[in-house]
């Protein structure tokens, strides 16, 4: 909603509501909407020391903080839990630096129904485990180009068998995320399961097919990335398109609820380098017991 009224002197006589689940840039680029200004004239306004606003929310200073409770007369720890941490250890490379991996087509629908709504964007949507919106429970979408051209049906068959699994883990990688260090042995488990077996896969189809360690955990996972991505390599980071991240996410639960039942078997699987952080991952999941007794509570605070 574009007023046109400029900024005022001093602090904002108007502040928005924040959406449940909205980055702290989306709600600053919705107020300089509302009085006609561009984002960087209100950063500037507020005396902000971050050089853009997606700076603001992957790492917000005290200082800004304080800036912004100030001008937008708000809660300081409202601010703070908008960020994409919410001030807690962000998870290593499942959080996208720029623009949303996945979307929640309900939620869009929803926000651009209201002028004052339009255009907000989701801090859900630049996490690396979501595969179903927090707000809504709408299933989430690809957003980026490249994902978009090689996205599969829905109802692939292997896709269907581990949707549950799947949302369990998911389930598993939010609470995880917020236990800061503790729950780093959920994103080790998440990265180790694309590493490559260190035997061929038994009766592998294609010859140039990569055995993975996941298809040990999820039968049939080799054959299905060589068809939706021939040349695949485990990227650097772990922004896998919704394809790869579902049965990755099915993979995570099925360990982590049985990791001593999984040990030898990965164990043997993976080359002899990799053993070592892998047994320790293992090792701390089965010290911490059983995860799923608290990711039925998960679904109904994570959004907040």
């Amino acid at each position: 909603m574009k007023s046109g009224r400029g900024l005022p002197a001093r602090r904002l006589p108007v502040v928005l509501p924040p959406l449940t689940d909205e980055l702290l840039s989306s709600w600053i680029t919705r107020h300089a909407g509302f009085y006609g200004v561009g984002g960087g004239q209100m950063m500037r306004h507020c005396s902000l020391k971050a050089a853009t606003t997606r700076e603001l929310d992957l790492k917000l200073t005290a200082y800004d903080q304080r800036q912004l409770a100030h001008f937008f007369r708000f809660d300081p720890r409202a601010i703070r839990n908008m960020t994409q941490s919410r001030g807690r250890l962000q998870p290593a490379g499942l959080i996208a630096t720029t623009r949303p991996m996945q979307v929640c087509r309900r939620c869009i629908a929803r926000h651009w129904a209201e002028s004052a709504t339009c255009g907000a964007r989701l801090r859900s949507w630049m996490e690396g485990w979501r595969i179903g919106c927090p707000v809504c429970g709408a299933a989430m979408v690809d957003a980026r180009p490249l994902d978009l051209l090689t996205r599969t049906d829905p109802n692939n068959a292997l896709l269907v068998s581990v949707a549950e699994r799947a949302r369990q883990g998911e389930q598993m990688m939010t609470r995880a995320t917020r236990l800061g260090r503790r729950g780093r042995p959920f994103v080790v488990l998440m990265r180790n399961l694309l590493l490559p077996r260190a035997t061929a896969a038994p009766g592998g189809t294609f010859r140039d097919e990569i055995p993975r360690v996941l298809d040990t955990v999820v039968p049939g996972f080799d054959r299905f990335l060589y068809r939706l991505y021939p040349a695949f390599r485990r990227p650097g980071s772990l922004l896998f398109p919704l394809n790869i991240r579902i049965p990755v996410l099915a993979g995570v639960a099925r360990v982590a609820s049985q990791p001593d039942h999984w040990a030898e078997c990965l164990l043997g699987a993976v080359a002899e380098n990799a053993r070592p952080r892998l047994a320790e991952c293992l090792k701390s999941l089965s010290a911490g017991g059983n995860w799923r007794r608290g990711s039925s509570a998960v679904r109904s605070g994570e959004a907040g």
